[in-house]
């Protein structure tokens, strides 16, 4: 199956308003041969979306995940690495241990 306007049809659409994406806004943040992730924003509600979208034999798969990230805080923190358990451990044990208020840890 080849990508046509038809199949990408629910791509060009905000999913909370429904209006048309303008999509020269959009920012791509991650393409690669048959993967593209990007960012957009609905100019009516002002929602966010993160979109990805794959293709392989079968034909286009993709997912859309609304995010409260603006296309900068998106295109920084995409590639960053995923939290380890380390991470959380060693948060969890900081949490534990600390005997302060709420605005010194922040």
């Amino acid at each position: 199956m080849k990508p046509s306007a038809n199949n990408l049809e629910h791509l060009m659409k905000c999913p909370v308003c429904d209006r048309n994406y303008n999509h020269t806004r959009a920012l791509v943040l991650e393409e690669e041969v048959n993967k593209t992730a990007f960012h957009v924003t609905c100019e009516n509600c002002k929602i966010s979306t993160i979109v990805l979208v794959s293709s392989n034999n079968f034909g286009l798969v993709s997912l859309g995940i609304l995010t409260d990230l603006d296309k900068n805080e998106a295109k920084r923190l995409y590639k960053n690495d995923a939290i380890t358990s380390n991470q959380v451990i060693e948060l969890h044990q900081f949490l534990k241990e600390f005997d302060g208020e709420v605005k010194e840890f922040i």
